[in-house]
């Protein structure tokens, strides 16, 4: 694929935004578009890092579409989530501190098993977050505690952020997954743009690819969310556990893959 995207370069630009457009809708959905868009700019022959940095570029754009479709039309309460952001940057900037001087691996064995329990706990409670239930813990003490942890989870390894959020506050707040979509959204965004500055100040993000990319992005975020809003929490729901499903499967797989290369 590489060869033809070397010869044929409008050829790469047009699978970057349809597979953009895929990545936006995706997440703007129910999270965890990187699954799509990752792959494809590693597709193109850049190096991993840049492919990372690249990543954050466009899946911002997508999901500052989503956001603001989703805060226009009532579904975000800047209030109720501002302490989320606060607490979210402090929980990352250590995180990323951390990243930088302690190894990460064993969240490779942990990960893929903690979101084997949220596919598990969605798939055999169908009720969950179809419509808004019991509220466990109030609003200022939630966005306090997991702003801070998801916060640092994203800076210090990251798959699976935007899934781990939606669960969550589909969880202890009793929100519907409409609602959770919205506020997942907003956190999302805090840490894209976070890490984009990291990215961009150590100069691995493709820009133009990025911007590229970042075309389908608009316009799958923008419709993503559109159809959320119209079709509400009976549309999240299977996408989210399908998501879900494709992510435990893939990190089982480069568990396994991983375990067999060392062994090998």
């Amino acid at each position: 694929m590489q060869h033809i995207f070397q010869n044929y370069p409008y050829v790469m630009y047009m699978f970057l935004i349809f597979m953009g457009f895929l990545a936006g809708f995706v997440d703007a959905v129910a999270g965890g578009g990187g699954l799509i868009s990752l792959p494809a700019l590693v597709y193109t022959g850049m190096p991993m890092a840049m492919a990372l940095g690249t990543n954050k570029l466009q899946s911002a754009v997508g999901t500052s579409v989503a956001t603001y479709k989703y805060y226009k039309d009532g579904l975000i309460d800047l209030r109720t989530v501002s302490r989320g952001l606060i607490m979210g940057f402090v929980g990352a900037v250590l995180g990323a501190v951390a990243a930088s001087y302690l190894p990460n691996e064993f969240m490779h064995y942990i990960v893929p098993f903690l979101m084997l329990g949220v596919f598990l706990f969605n798939l055999f409670n169908k009720s969950l977050g179809v419509e808004e239930g019991h509220k466990k813990m109030n609003e200022y003490t939630f966005f306090s505690l997991f702003g801070f942890i998801i916060g640092f989870y994203d800076a210090f390894f990251g798959p699976g952020t935007g899934n781990f959020w939606i669960i969550l506050i589909v969880f202890f707040l009793g929100y519907s997954f409409l609602q959770a979509s919205g506020y997942a959204k907003m956190l999302n965004l805090k840490s894209n743009i976070f890490s984009l500055i990291v990215f961009m100040y150590l100069g691995h993000v493709n820009f133009v690819l990025g911007l590229i990319m970042a075309i389908g992005q608009f316009a799958g975020g923008y419709l993503g969310a559109k159809m959320v809003i119209l079709k509400g929490s009976k549309l999240v729901r299977p996408i989210f556990i399908s998501v879900v499903g494709i992510n435990v499967l893939f990190m089982f797989y480069q568990l396994v893959f991983s375990a067999n290369h060392v062994a090998g």
